[in-house]
């Protein structure tokens, strides 16, 4: 069902119809997978009684949403327009250039990416090199509260008596 049949059968159930109307339109919306309004329109009928002003304000909402959605696709178009035309020059554009001078821009931008990369290189190095001190140094840090409790000869922790292995 598409939303202008939904909001005016919604409209003429608010006019003329019944609660039942209302339950069954809610049906044949959850049916087609429309579920949000139909719980809209479920909740316009309670203890068999139907609720003329909420029903009426689900179809303002459904209308709504269905407005909010829609696109100005003369607007769209123009915009398409503008943006092949200026494509269109910029190819011109191009093609009219030597080619000469055509292989030199590209050997600019292929040398311009290559430092790029350079340097994203250079400072994931970077990066590592520090997050490995960083985990060396927690490493040691453990290590050390580790060799603080254990024993040194017989290498075990000692017992909450004190007593270890030796």
């Amino acid at each position: 069902m598409d939303a202008a049949s939904i909001t005016e059968e919604i409209e003429l159930i608010v006019e003329i119809g019944e609660a039942g109307d209302a339950l069954a339109l809610a049906k044949r919306l959850a049916a087609d997978e429309q579920t949000t309004w139909a719980i809209d329109v479920r909740r316009a009928v309670t203890d068999g009684a139907l609720d003329r002003g909420a029903l009426g304000a689900v179809a303002g909402r459904i209308s709504d949403a269905v407005n909010a959605a829609q696109v100005d696709w003369g607007l769209f178009a123009d915009q398409l327009v503008d943006m092949e035309a200026g494509l269109r020059a910029a190819l011109a554009a191009d093609a009219a250039t030597p080619s000469a001078e055509r292989r030199e821009r590209s050997a600019q931008r292929w040398t311009a990416q290559q430092r790029f990369e350079e340097r994203v290189s250079d400072y994931n190095a970077k990066v590592e090199f520090v997050n490995r001190e960083r985990g060396r140094a927690r490493n040691e840090a453990k290590a050390a509260a580790v060799r603080a409790k254990t024993c040194g000869t017989c290498f075990q922790v000692p017992a909450a008596s004190g007593e270890c292995g030796c």
